[in-house]
């Protein structure tokens, strides 16, 4: 058999790591080939600092991964004298677009709230024409004009749309939309709009122009007609009960819109039964929707994935709204549902109906007053779900490889809670697939009035999780026997005889399937992280990688090894869950070191010191 050689390798390496990819960049010209190209294609830039320097040497023309490079996002730096910082950042950007190859982008994104500057999406728009993402922002100056008139530009811009991101903050940029809207139209598969008129007030910045100011109840549709945001951009679709829905669309996402009356204009311009991908942030009036989509008119068939975030009312009519949509729909893989001002958790019901197919499950629920500092009621604390609820639900939807709830109350200090114990052993026992697992609550150290230093916390939270990685590689074969065998001597009790061929058959099978079929939990996560828009870790969550150690005889055991919130992604894919940014805190109950700047404390103190 001849050797493999460096030419023989497959083209496309199987390393997500940024330094393991450089790393082997270095090795030789054959393997830089091959490591560049998935080190260059997804590029994240912290535009301007004092570190836009460090532009020069990565656009250099010897630099042979720039025409890798397909997905580029820019963020503004987080930096403390932002003096001329967004100048310096158009300036950095202009020269990011001048210095690239032509037509190599799929998808350009500015991410900040801020205005882009309107020549550089003009050279933007020049130079990249094959981009599959068209982003409308808010601008410092006027573009449509220009667009108009370049006939040529507008072919290479919209020949290859696939995704169509609309950002409204004011009527120019709602007209930006319409024009978007009205040439993608027909080959666009994923619309986004995120209306953001009222941004300037919430922030209290300089107030806008009165031309510019749009009362919340003409922006949104009503009983008698279309708001100005639908009809505005899709002003190419009017009349809504004679238009034809989009041809393409599979993928919406919408953010800050009012949905009570979307009967006539959502629901007739976008075809709801070929929907695969629904996502809905802070939508008011959310539960109309689902009411529509609950009508056979309007079921999706092909739904994948449902993302669900919301602040209910005081009837919960969102919640009973979910509830009655997760029963009639079907053959959902990923369900994330974080609500707000409820009363409970989406019935369990609901969720098992996606059994056959559900791979990633995120519910979070909590009334509205969620503050763990300042809470005093427990009613306030995020939502659990039974025992019987939550075991019926592992025992269901066996396929899950993500998991992400909130568990019950335990303590560091004592034994883990009864509650507590039927969670481990449920999901040990039934979701021998599941990857990640993350619980959004901390356990506490009662009855201790007084909290722990952070560092002694971390160990006995350690020591949690690798009792739990224990249990995940030995606990569900002892426990799938163990019920076997107990079985077996219910029945030598009961019929005072010995074990039948079925009873001997039935512990063999159990053992059989626990041997082909071993727990592949890997990763523990504790906390909600508040960085993730950030991309930065933080101190509210904390994760452990399931590893292996030896003790002083040489036997290998499980450990849970710490790992940050940026490495996990590189070491193991499979955590998505952890990316979703859940509306409300839920911080580590220690306290910190003076000078840790942690912010648990309140008025100068970590918290919990006044306890002492």
């Amino acid at each position: 058999m001849a050797k493999l050689q460096f030419d023989d390798l497959p083209e496309d390496i199987k390393i997500l790591r940024p330094t393991d990819l450089k790393s082997v960049c270095l090795v030789n010209k054959q393997l830089h080939t091959l490591a560049v190209r998935p080190l260059y294609r997804y590029i994240a830039l912290d535009l301007g600092s004092a570190n836009d320097a460090r532009l020069s040497a990565f656009l250099s023309p010897s630099n042979i991964g720039l025409k890798h490079i397909r997905q580029i996002r820019l963020y503004l730096a987080n930096v403390r004298d932002r003096c001329n910082q967004k100048q310096q950042a158009s300036f950095a950007t202009r020269m990011l677009l001048e210095f690239l190859p032509n037509d190599i982008l799929e998808e350009f994104s500015w991410c900040p709230w801020e205005s882009f500057d309107k020549d550089n999406l003009l050279l933007l728009y020049r130079r990249q024409r094959r981009m599959k993402w068209l982003e409308v922002m808010n601008l410092n100056k006027d573009v449509l004009p220009e667009l108009k008139k370049n006939v040529k530009m507008q072919e290479g811009i919209f020949a290859y749309t696939r995704t169509l991101a609309l950002y409204p903050e004011n009527l120019k940029s709602l007209e930006l939309c319409k024009f978007f809207v009205q040439k993608a139209a027909k080959r666009v598969e994923e619309l986004i709009v995120h209306a953001h008129f009222d941004m300037h007030d919430r922030d209290h910045s300089p107030p806008r122009p009165v031309a510019d100011v749009v009362d919340a109840r003409e922006l949104n549709d009503s009983a008698t007609g279309p708001g100005i945001l639908t009809r505005t951009m899709f002003a190419h679709l009017m009349p809504f009960e004679k238009c034809t829905p989009f041809a393409k669309l599979t993928s919406l996402r919408l953010h800050c819109l009012n949905l009570r009356h979307c009967a006539e204009t959502w629901c007739k311009v976008v075809d709801f039964n070929r929907l695969q991908i629904l996502r809905l942030y802070q939508c008011a009036g959310a539960d109309s929707l689902f009411g529509q989509m609950s009508k056979a008119t309007h079921l999706p068939r092909e739904l994948k994935m449902l993302e669900f975030v919301h602040k209910d009312n005081d009837e919960n009519e969102a919640l009973i709204a979910l509830d009655g949509f997760l029963c009639l729909v079907s053959g959902l893989r990923h369900m994330i549902i974080d609500l707000e001002h409820v009363k409970a958790l989406p019935a369990a019901a609901g969720i098992v109906r996606h059994s056959k197919t559900l791979e990633m499950l995120n519910v979070h629920a909590s009334d509205e007053n969620n503050n763990p500092i300042t809470s005093t009621s427990d009613d306030s604390e995020e939502h659990v779900w039974s025992v019987e609820d939550f075991e019926k639900i592992c025992k269901a939807c066996s396929r899950l490889e993500q998991l992400s709830c909130a568990w019950p109350q335990s303590s560091l200090i004592r034994a883990p809670t009864e509650s507590w114990k039927s969670f481990e052993s449920a999901v040990v026992t039934n979701l021998k697939g599941v990857v990640t697992l993350h619980m959004s609550t901390f356990p506490s150290n009662k009855p201790s009035t007084q909290l722990l230093p952070r560092a002694v916390y971390e160990q006995l939270l350690q020591g949690l999780a690798t009792r739990l990685f224990s249990i995940a590689a030995t606990g569900g074969a002892k426990s799938d026997v163990g019920s076997a065998a107990s079985t077996t001597n219910t029945n030598e009790d009961n019929e005072d005889e010995q074990p039948t061929a079925a009873d001997a058959e039935a512990i063999s099978s159990s053992s059989a399937t626990t041997e082909t079929k071993p727990n592949k939990l890997r990763l523990l996560a504790f906390g909600i992280s508040d960085k993730i828009y950030e991309r930065e870790e933080s101190k509210n969550q904390i994760l452990y990688l399931r590893s292996s150690c030896k003790t002083a005889l040489g036997e290998e055991k499980p450990y849970a090894a710490p790992i940050t919130w940026n490495m996990r992604q590189f070491v193991e894919p499979r955590s998505e869950v952890l990316e979703f940014v859940l509306q409300r805190e839920s911080r580590v109950p220690c306290k910190d070191s003076p000078g840790t700047g942690s912010g648990l404390g309140m008025g100068g103190h970590a918290w919990g010191e006044d306890d002492e």
